[in-house]
């Protein structure tokens, strides 16, 4: 009966994390909470016009070696609408160690030989957890 009454009131949590004080449980909750979004890379570029094509071919085989990666949950390469030549892409990895390990492919290095080729005018990156993420 007690037990019955404790379960219903909310009072019982799973496994050790029971006899924790609530503050303890929830500090372990959000933890593991954190330690779960998956991180987001979104990095903007102008490219210059004249190597627009170049740019684009490099990408292609960035972004399509990107999506088979286990780690890679999402790469997306976008364009904006109202600013020419400038470009977003949408990266997101299960975990920083994912993001170290996409750096070392050769597919990553087409983008990396790339820009040090020239062509890229600006560049910004943003990193971010996923909070309320769709696979």
């Amino acid at each position: 009966m007690l037990f019955r009454a404790a379960f219903r009131a909310g009072a019982l949590l799973a496994g050790a994390h029971a006899f924790a004080p609530l503050s303890a449980q929830r500090a372990s909750r959000a933890a593991m909470t954190a330690a779960a979004h998956p991180i987001t890379l979104l990095v903007t570029v102008e490219i210059e016009e004249a190597r627009v094509p170049a740019f684009l071919e490099a990408m292609k085989m960035d972004a399509e070696g990107s999506r088979t990666e286990e780690g890679c949950l999402r790469f997306d390469l976008l364009k904006d609408q109202e600013k020419p030549n400038t470009y977003m892409f949408y990266e997101v990895y299960k975990d920083s160690d994912a993001i170290t390990k996409h750096k070392t492919f050769d597919h990553y290095k087409a983008w990396g030989d790339f820009k040090a080729g020239g062509g890229v005018v600006s560049q910004t990156v943003s990193k971010m957890d996923a909070v309320d993420f769709t696979y």
